[in-house]
C-alpha cells in the first residue's frame, strides 16, 4: 500500500529526529586535531601580544588552562574514535569539553582586561570573537554546545571590564559584548535549523526512494501474480509488457510479444477493425468493457471478456488491457439454455397434455353429473336412488381426484395463475360451507359459519383458489369428524390503508392428529397414517394443493391439533378492499332497534346470530335451553318490552325448537312473537309443521349472512299468523322473489343444451337455445337477453367470433356474455375476456357455479371490434403445435393436408352421388376432423353440417352443402399454399 508523503513523514518522525542527532554528532566530531591545536596556537599569540602588560605567572596560567582544555578535549575525541558511542553520550563529551575550552578562555581573558590597556583589551576580545563566530558553524549540530562555548567564554568578561571601573566606556563594552552573544546566538539557532532542515530533507529524500521502489517492485509483483492476462501497449499499439498471465492465456512467452503488435498477435483477421475501433474509444478516454473472440498461439479461438483503458498519468499514450478467459461461462450459458429450452418443451407438452385430457374427461361428466342432480330431485324408487346416489358419489370422486391432478401438476410446473377480481367474501365463505351441509348433515354434525361484522363484503382476490382452500379444509374437518361440531369462521387481524389482513379458520372436533404427524401431513400424497387411507379415502392431495394456494396468495397455511379433541387449520391473507356496491331495496323493514331472542344450546351457533344481526342494529339476547328461552320470553313480555323475533334451533337436548314453538304458540301473551326455526338436519314434513305451528321461516344451517338478514326482515315485515295459515319463509321463497333472467344459451352439444337449460329453468330463469354462434347472433340482434352463456366451440361460427359480432351490436355492446368451455387450464379466462367475454365457466359445472355466473355478474366488457378471419387459422395451430413441443412438424402437416386435400373432396364428392347415408357421413367426418385439427374451422363448420344431415338420413340435404364445402375447400386450399410459400400468415 503506497503512502503520500505527510504520511511518510509522520510515519517516520521517530527515525528522522535520530538520523539528525547523529548527523549532529558526525558533525561536532568532523574537526579533529586541527581545531585544539588552533585553541594552543591563539592563546600563545595572545600572549605574545600581552606579554609586557600581565605578570608572567597569568600568562602562564591563561596559557597552560587553554592549552589542558585543548588537549583534554583531543583525548576525548582520540577516545571516542576507539568505540562507538551512542549519541546522547557523545553528545555530552563534546559539551564537556567544549564548555571546558570556553571557561579556559573566558576565565583568562577576564583576569588579563583589568591590567590591559583599552587596545589591549579590545585585541583579547577581537579574538574571542572570532572563536564564537567559528563555533557557530563548527558546533552547528548542537545548540546546547554553542550556547555552553558562548556563556563560558563571554560570561566571565563583564566582571574583568567593570573592575577597571564603571566608566561609560566600560559600560557600553559589556552592553556590546552582551548585543554580540545574542546575535551570535541567533545566528547560530538560524545555522542549527538550515543544518537539520538539510539532514531531515536528505532523510525523508532518501526514505521517499525508498517507498518509490518498494511501490514499484510491489506493483510489480502484482501485475506478474494477478490471474487476469494484461498487456500494455504504446501508442502504435506494439505490446510493451505483459504478466505470466497474458503468457499463460495466449501461449506466448513475454520475450515473443513485446515490440510486437496486439493485432498480429491475438486478434482475428475479421475482428481487426473492431479492434481498431475500440482503440479509438478508448483513447477518447472511455474505459471500454467487452465480449469478444481473441486467438491464441496455437490457432484455437477463446472467449475473452476485454478490459481497456488509458494510462492518464503515461504522457506517450500508453493503454493497458485485461483479458479474462469467459470460455467456461460461455460453454455453462450453452448448456442453461439448451437445458431451458428443453425443460420449454416439457413444459408446453405438459400443458397440451392437461389441456387433453381435462376436456376429454369433463365433457361427459358435465353430461354424467348434470343428469344425476336433476333425475334425483324427482320421485324415485328407494333402489333407483341408492343407484343414482352411488353414480353421483362417484363421479364426484372422480371428477375431485381429476382436479386434485390437475391443479397439482399446474402447481408442480408452475403454469397455475391466480385471478385477481372483486368478489363478496362472506358470501364466498357461506356458499362453500352451504355446498358441504348436506355431508355434514348427513353424519349429524353442527356446521357453523362465523363471519364476523368487521370483515370487508368486497376485496379483491382469487374467490375460486379460495373457495377450493375452504372446501378442502372443511371437507377434511368432516371427512374426520363423527361427532360434534365444525366451526367456520372468518376475521379481520389488521386493516391498513385499502387492504385487510383476513384469517380464516377451521375447526373441527375430529379424530385429530398426532403431534410426530403434524410435519407430513402437508406432504403430496399422505394423510396421518396409512390405514387413514383406506378407512377415509382420499389421494393425500388435498391439503398439499391448499397449502400450495394459500402460499401463492400470499399466506401460510397452519394446524393444530389435540388426538381425540379435534384439530384446526387456519391461514391469513391479504386482500385489497373493493367498494361495496349500491345495496338494493327489498320489501323488508329496517331491523334497527327490533329485540331478537336467540334460543339454541351450541354457543357458537348463538355467537354468529348475535354478530349478525346484532351488526345490522337488531337488539339480541340469548338462552341456552328451551326452557330458558321460555322464560325469557314471559319476562319480557310481562316487562311491556315483547321479543320482535325469537330464532329457535330445531335441534336441542330435552325440549327441540318444534316443542318450544309449540309452548309459545299455546301461550296466548306470547302471541305476537315471531318465529324463526334453524335447522341443521331437515327433515321430510318440516315445512307442513311449521305451518301448522305458525312459524314464520325455516331455515337450513349454515346461512349465509344475507340471506339470514333478507328472511328476518321479510318475517318482521309480515304479521304473527295463526297456526295453518301462515306463509313460510324458507330459502326456496327467498330464491322465487329473486328477479328472473331471460337467458341465451348458445350450445351445439344436445346433451349439454338440456342439463344446462333444465338447471336454469328449475332456478325460474327463461332460456332460449340455439345451437351456433350464427344463430346467437341472429337472436341478439331479434330479442332482448339479461346474459348469453356461449360456448367456445360450436359449428358455423364459434364462441369468439360470434362474441365480436354480438359486441358491435347497439344492444350488444353491455351485455353480459359468459364463456362456457372445456379446457379449465390457466390462461384461458384470460384469453375469453381478451376476446370480450364478460365472465368464465368451466365445464363440467355445478348447478350453483351455474346460478353464480349468471346471477352474480362482474364487470362489463368494453366493445368489441369485429375482425374478419382467414380460411385457416394458421397461427393459432402453429402456437398450439409450439407449446406441445412438435413445432418442426407443422410445415409437414401442412403439406400433407395440402397433398390431399384433392383426394378427400373427390371421397366426398363420390358418397354424395349415391343413395346411402352412412358412406357420406364417414367421408365428411374424416374430412373435418383434418380441417378442424389444422385450424381450417369454416371448412369444419360446413362438414359438421353435412355429417349431422348425413347421420339423421338427410342425403339430400347433405348434397345441398357440397358446392358450399368446395368453395370452402378451394379457399382454405389457396390460403395455405399462399402461407407456406411465405404470403402472409394471418
Amino acid at each position: 500500500m503506497s503512502r503520500d508523503p505527510a504520511t511518510l513523514a509522520a510515519d517516520e518522525e521517530p527515525g528522522v529526529q535520530a538520523e539528525v542527532q547523529r548527523a549532529a554528532v558526525r558533525q561536532l566530531l568532523a574537526g579533529g586535531p586541527f581545531a585544539e591545536s588552533l585553541h594552543v596556537l591563539l592563546v600563545l599569540v595572545v600572549a605574545a601580544l600581552v606579554w609586557n602588560s600581565l605578570s608572567l605567572g597569568l600568562i602562564v596560567g591563561w596559557v597552560s588552562a587553554v592549552t589542558a582544555a585543548a588537549l583534554l578535549r583531543t583525548w576525548w575525541r582520540l577516545q571516542i574514535g576507539k568505540r562507538t558511542p551512542s549519541a546522547e553520550e557523545a553528545l555530552r563529551g563534546v559539551r564537556l569539553t567544549v564548555a571546558g575550552i570556553g571557561l579556559a578562555w573566558g576565565v583568562g581573558a577576564a583576569a588579563a582586561i583589568p591590567a590591559l590597556q583599552p587596545h589591549e583589551g579590545a585585541l583579547i576580545l577581537v579574538v574571542l570573537t572570532g572563536i564564537i563566530a567559528g563555533a557557530t558553524s563548527a558546533l552547528v549540530g548542537d545548540r546546547r554546545s554553542f550556547r555552553y562555548l558562548l556563556l563560558t567564554t563571554l560570561a566571565p568578561i563583564p566582571f574583568g571590564i567593570l573592575l577597571q571601573g564603571q566608566a561609560r566606556f566600560n559600560v557600553i563594552a559589556v552592553v556590546l559584548i552582551a548585543l554580540f552573544a545574542l546575535g551570535m546566538d541567533r545566528v547560530h539557532r538560524r545555522g542549527y535549523r538550515t543544518f537539520a532542515e538539510r539532514v531531515r530533507g536528505g532523510v525523508l529524500l532518501e526514505l521517499s526512494s525508498q517507498e518509490l521502489a518498494r511501490q514499484h517492485a510491489y506493483l510489480d509483483a502484482l501485475i506478474a501474480s494477478t490471474p487476469v492476462a494484461i498487456a500494455v501497449l504504446d501508442d502504435r499499439r506494439s505490446v510493451r509488457s505483459v504478466n505470466a498471465a497474458f503468457e499463460a492465456l495466449f501461449g506466448y512467452a513475454a520475450a515473443e510479444v513485446v515490440g510486437a503488435g496486439i493485432d498480429g498477435l491475438i486478434v482475428p483477421e475479421s475482428l481487426r477493425s473492431e479492434s481498431s475501433d475500440l482503440e479509438t474509444r478508448v483513447r477518447r478516454g472511455e474505459t471500454v468493457r467487452v465480449e469478444v473472440e481473441r486467438v491464441r498461439k496455437d490457432g484455437r479461438r477463446i472467449q475473452v471478456r476485454l478490459s481497456a483503458a488509458a494510462v492518464k498519468a503515461a504522457a506517450d499514450g500508453a493503454l493497458v488491457a485485461l483479458y479474462e478467459d469467459i470460455s467456461d461461462r460461455k460453454a455453462a450459458e450453452a448448456a442453461m439454455r439448451e437445458a431451458r429450452d428443453l425443460a420449454e418443451r416439457v413444459a408446453r407438452a405438459r400443458s397440451a397434455f392437461l389441456a387433453n385430457m381435462s376436456h376429454e374427461i369433463r365433457t361427459p361428466m358435465n353430461a354424467v353429473l348434470g343428469f344425476v342432480e336433476l333425475v334425483l330431485d324427482t320421485e324415485l324408487a328407494p333402489e333407483q336412488r341408492r343407484a343414482l346416489e352411488l353414480v353421483r358419489t362417484s363421479s364426484e370422486a372422480l371428477l375431485t381426484i381429476l382436479n386434485d391432478i390437475l391443479d397439482y401438476s399446474k402447481i408442480e410446473a408452475e403454469h397455475l395463475e391466480l385471478e385477481s377480481i372483486p368478489f363478496d367474501l362472506p358470501k364466498v365463505v357461506h356458499a362453500t360451507a352451504t355446498l358441504l351441509a348436506v355431508r355434514a348433515r348427513e353424519k349429524h354434525l353442527e356446521l357453523t359459519v362465523d363471519v364476523l361484522p368487521d370483515v370487508p363484503q368486497m376485496v379483491r382476490g382469487d374467490p375460486t383458489r379460495l373457495r377450493q382452500v375452504l372446501m378442502n379444509l372443511i371437507g377434511n374437518a368432516i371427512k374426520f369428524t363423527e361427532q360434534g361440531e365444525v366451526d367456520v369462521s372468518a376475521s379481520v387481524m389488521q386493516r391498513d390503508g385499502g387492504g385487510a389482513a383476513v384469517q380464516f379458520r377451521v375447526r373441527d372436533t375430529g379424530i385429530g392428529i398426532p403431534a410426530e404427524q403434524l410435519g407430513t401431513i402437508f406432504q403430496e400424497f399422505t394423510q396421518a397414517d396409512a390405514s387413514m387411507t383406506r378407512r377415509y379415502g382420499g389421494t393425500g392431495l388435498g391439503l398439499a394443493i391448499s397449502r400450495r394456494l394459500v402460499t401463492l396468495m400470499g399466506g401460510e397455511l397452519a394446524v393444530t391439533s389435540d388426538v381425540s379433541r379435534g384439530s384446526e387449520f387456519s391461514f391469513a391473507l391479504t386482500l385489497p378492499i373493493e367498494a361495496a356496491p349500491q345495496a338494493t331495496a327489498r320489501a323488508t323493514v329496517s331491523l334497527g332497534g327490533r329485540r331478537l331472542l336467540v334460543v339454541d344450546d351450541n354457543e357458537t351457533n348463538r355467537r354468529i346470530l348475535r354478530d349478525m344481526l346484532g351488526a345490522e342494529g337488531m337488539a339480541v339476547h340469548e338462552a341456552p335451553r328451551a326452557d330458558a328461552g321460555m322464560e325469557a320470553l314471559r319476562r319480557a313480555s310481562r316487562a311491556g318490552a315483547p321479543y320482535d323475533l325469537a330464532i329457535l334451533d330445531a335441534q336441542m337436548p330435552d325440549q327441540d325448537g318444534f316443542t318450544l314453538a309449540t309452548a309459545i304458540r299455546a301461550d296466548r301473551a306470547l302471541a305476537e312473537t315471531r318465529l324463526l326455526i334453524l335447522t341443521s338436519a331437515g327433515q321430510r314434513g318440516d315445512g307442513e309443521r311449521c305451518r301448522q305451528l305458525g312459524i314464520q321461516a325455516y331455515l337450513t344451517k349454515p346461512i349465509a349472512r344475507a340471506d339470514l338478514v333478507e328472511a328476518v326482515g321479510t318475517v318482521l315485515a309480515g304479521t304473527a299468523s295463526a297456526p295453518g295459515g301462515v306463509d313460510l319463509v324458507t330459502r326456496h321463497s327467498i330464491a322465487e322473489s329473486r328477479h328472473a333472467l331471460r337467458i341465451l344459451l348458445a350450445e351445439d352439444n344436445p346433451v349439454n343444451q338440456q342439463v344446462a337449460t333444465a338447471m336454469l329453468l328449475k332456478r325460474g330463469h327463461q332460456v332460449d337455445v340455439v345451437s351456433n354462434g350464427r344463430e346467437a347472433v341472429d337472436a341478439v340482434a331479434r330479442e332482448g337477453y339479461d346474459v348469453v352463456l356461449m360456448d367456445i366451440q360450436m359449428p358455423e361460427m364459434d364462441g369468439f367470433e360470434a362474441t365480436e359480432k354480438i359486441r358491435a351490436l347497439p344492444q350488444g355492446r353491455s351485455l353480459p356474455i359468459i364463456a362456457l368451455t372445456a379446457h379449465a387450464l390457466s390462461g384461458e379466462r384470460e384469453r375469453c375476456l381478451e376476446r370480450g367475454m364478460s365472465g368464465y365457466l368451466a365445464k363440467p359445472f355445478k348447478a350453483h357455479d351455474l346460478f353464480a355466473a349468471v346471477e352474480g355478474r362482474g364487470a362489463q366488457p368494453a366493445d368489441a371490434a369485429a375482425a374478419p378471419s382467414p380460411a385457416v387459422d394458421l397461427a393459432g395451430f402453429r402456437r398450439a403445435m409450439e407449446e406441445a413441443g412438435a413445432a418442426e412438424a407443422v410445415d409437414g402437416i401442412l403439406e400433407t393436408f395440402v397433398a390431399t386435400l384433392p383426394q378427400r373432396l373427390e371421397a366426398l364428392v363420390a358418397a354424395a352421388g349415391g343413395t346411402e347415408a352412412e358412406p357420406l357421413q364417414r367421408a365428411a367426418h374424416a374430412f373435418k376432423s383434418a380441417a378442424g385439427t389444422i385450424g381450417a374451422g369454416h371448412l369444419a363448420a360446413l362438414l359438421e353440417e353435412m355429417e349431422r344431415a348425413a347421420r339423421d338420413g338427410d342425403v339430400v340435404g347433405a348434397r345441398d352443402k357440397l358446392e358450399h364445402v368446395r368453395g370452402e375447400a378451394r379457399a382454405a386450399l389457396d390460403y395455405l399454399r399462399t402461407a407456406t410459400k411465405g404470403g402472409p400468415d394471418a
